[in-house]
């Protein structure tokens, strides 16, 4: 993968094109505050970055999509991405991609999202052919790591806040997970794991979650089998208590309790059975209810005769005593004269008294129901006596069916307790025919040992077919070849340490120099112009081995600034970047981008360079290889793009 264009879309569908030739160093020189340290940020951008991170002012204020046409190996692919500006938004998943042995650019209108960042992903992992490779941590202390074509980028970006960096080598490594990712991805974009190890790594872990399957069941059976001679003791007392068998039974060894335990679990037994509602129960106590109801209904009744025997009395008693008053006044004859006077002195009356034969009515009345209170009461008694054999013999009744009930309540009390006993039972053959069951497994599965030995056997194969030591000893020899190119190459740039033997370490992501008497870490290297030379070093020896060994990584390189070390902005403005003095720094100069032009030329046409720069090298290689000069106001975004906001 290399890079054909970069294309700015205006609102009004005006497009800025920035042409590169493949297989070459391509230069865009110019002043500062031109756009050139946006380049990398919309490559970035446009191969499925996670974040915008295309500097906020004129860019983002003009530009509504950024679109890049890459140069595959024998297609181009063109994405576009909006700018996430116009969307109110710091970023945005959407984009376009097309994808044909040729494309015609779009223009504006034709840009419809038709796709995420994740598919495209997933499309340049395929295209790159990079394969389904997992890296899994020994240790433990974190997750695997799937490598895809994300991990690729690391090594095409160098900003210039990074190139003369002395702590960091590679975009993005000061973020730590995008580090250890690094470190986790490295060996396998430089050859040192196989193609096919994905295949075998998928069989190795097959085969390793059955073996530890596996020994998880054997350690389980050894466990079983250290306990099994004290509990099947408990189980054999047990089903004692629970007279599943005699408790005069002797059971001396392991071998009679299996016999003992083995007979339990084959009787013939119910541990609980469910009864229906006992009808009989319901009925008696319904009957007793209705003689209950019987029974306060009678002594109501007989509660009510003797009430009304006892004012029958009391009425009596009263008669008699106003029957003997009316009596003794039948000693006096009734006269006409009688009704006026006093019939003791014969005085006149105010008001005349009863005739004597209206109280000699009353008495007859008296004397009538005096007789027939008499006739009634035996025939109360009667009825009382009558009323009050009912009640005893509803009580009678009632005794009996209180009887009947309770001998039935008691039956139930048994019957729940029976019930309680076959449930333990129950419960106890249960837990002795799982016991059985797993002591049986115990007995029988005696290759499980056998088993696991074979699956380590064949998990070794594997293993040495991938193998830790082959894959450390390609990976060294892999580093040995790098390092020697970086050594070999540390006498064209402006190098403190041409001499020493250079060393990178894929596990620190740093470079050490070894000299006679120790290593000097990049970190203590000393001046900007040494760090810029590291990062050279590393990124084309790395790129010159991804290109020689076929490795599924772009072949580009994107440089910002190189030469900023040795060329301040403000030399930019006084010289307009031609460098026409031959000092120290000019000459450093000369020779980091004749070191570029030479290492590029020689991985032609597979690898491709772009540098964006002050200077201006007065050279006819150099000036060949400028694409665009952005001086004079000619910058990335046109000024007729400003003016128009």
């Amino acid at each position: 993968m290399q890079i054909k264009k970069i294309i700015l879309y205006n609102n009004d569908g005006r497009t800025r094109e920035l042409e590169f030739e493949i297989g070459k160093v391509n230069i865009i020189t110019g002043e500062s505050k031109t756009g050139k340290t946006a380049i990398i940020d919309i490559v970035n951008y446009c191969l499925s970055s996670d974040e915008c991170k295309i500097s906020d002012g004129v860019i983002r204020d003009t530009v509504e999509w950024f679109g890049v046409l890459y140069q595959l190996e024998t297609e181009q692919l063109f994405v576009a991405r909006q700018n996430p500006n116009k969307l109110g938004q710091s970023s945005t998943n959407n984009l376009y991609f097309s994808n044909a042995d040729v494309i015609q650019i779009p223009s504006l209108d034709q840009l419809q999202t038709n796709s995420d960042i994740n598919t495209l992903k997933d499309f340049l992992t395929r295209k790159m052919g990079i394969s389904e490779h997992t890296n899994k941590p020994d240790s433990g202390t974190r997750d695997p790591l799937a490598v895809n074509f994300k991990h690729s980028r690391f090594y095409c970006f160098q900003p210039q806040d990074l190139i003369d960096q002395r702590d960091f080598l590679f975009y993005n490594q000061a973020d730590n997970y995008t580090a250890q990712s690094m470190k986790d991805t490295l060996p396998y974009f430089l050859g040192a794991i196989h193609e096919d190890a994905v295949r075998v790594e998928r069989e190795i872990s097959t085969l390793k979650r059955e073996q530890n399957r596996l020994i998880k069941t054997l350690k389980e059976n050894v466990r079983l089998k250290d306990e099994g001679s004290s509990k099947i003791m408990n189980l054999v007392d047990e089903a004692k208590e629970l007279n599943l068998i005699s408790v005069d039974r002797v059971v001396e060894n392991v071998n009679q309790a299996l016999d003992v335990l083995n007979e339990v679990i084959k009787l013939d037994f119910e541990a609980d059975v469910q009864e229906g509602e006992n009808e009989n129960l319901k009925k008696l106590i319904e009957e007793k209810n209705v003689l209950s109801k019987d029974l306060a209904k009678v002594k109501d009744e007989i509660r009510a005769v003797e009430s009304f025997i006892n004012e029958t009395d009391n009425y009596s008693e009263e008669a008699n005593q106003q029957k003997a008053r009316l009596e003794s006044i039948g000693l006096y004859e009734e006269t006409e004269a009688a009704h006026n006077a006093c019939p003791l002195c014969n005085s006149a009356l105010d008001t005349s008294i009863p005739a004597i034969s209206a109280i000699n009515n009353s008495l007859n009345e008296l004397t009538e129901n005096l007789r027939t209170t008499t006739i009634e009461s035996p025939r109360l008694n009667q009825y009382t006596t009558a009323l009050e054999e009912q009640r005893d013999k509803i009580k009678e009744f009632m005794d009996v069916k209180q009887a009947s009930i309770k001998a039935i309540y008691k039956e139930q009390e048994e019957a729940s307790r029976l019930r309680n006993v076959n449930l333990r039972r129950g419960k106890a053959i249960g837990r002795i025919s799982l016991f059985l069951e797993s002591f049986e497994v115990v007995e029988e599965d005696n290759d499980l040992s056998t088993r696991i030995e074979y699956l380590e056997s064949q998990i070794n194969q594997l293993e040495a077919q991938i193998g830790v030591e082959d894959r450390e000893e390609r990976m060294k020899s892999i580093l040995n070849t790098i390092n020697t190119q970086m050594t070999s190459w540390g006498g064209k740039l402006d190098l403190e340490y041409a001499d020493a033997p250079l060393r990178f370490d894929p596990k620190k992501l740093t470079i050490f120099i070894d000299r006679h008497t120790r290593t000097v870490p990049l970190s203590q290297a000393g001046s900007g112009a040494n760090w810029v030379a590291f990062h050279l070093l590393v990124h084309f020896a790395l790129h010159k081995h991804f290109v020689k060994a076929n490795r599924p990584v772009p072949r580009f390189l994107i440089l910002d600034q190189p030469s900023q070390a040795y060329y301040p902005p403000s030399k930019d403005a006084e010289l307009q970047g031609i460098l026409v003095s031959e000092s120290t720094d000019e000459t450093a100069v000369r020779q980091m981008y004749e070191f570029i032009f030479e290492v590029t030329n020689s991985l032609a046409p597979h690898f491709q360079v772009i540098v964006t720069d002050h200077a201006k090298l007065n050279n006819p290689e150099f000036k060949e290889a400028i694409r665009e000069e952005w001086r004079n106001q000619i910058k990335l975004i046109p000024l007729d793009w400003i003016t128009q906001q």
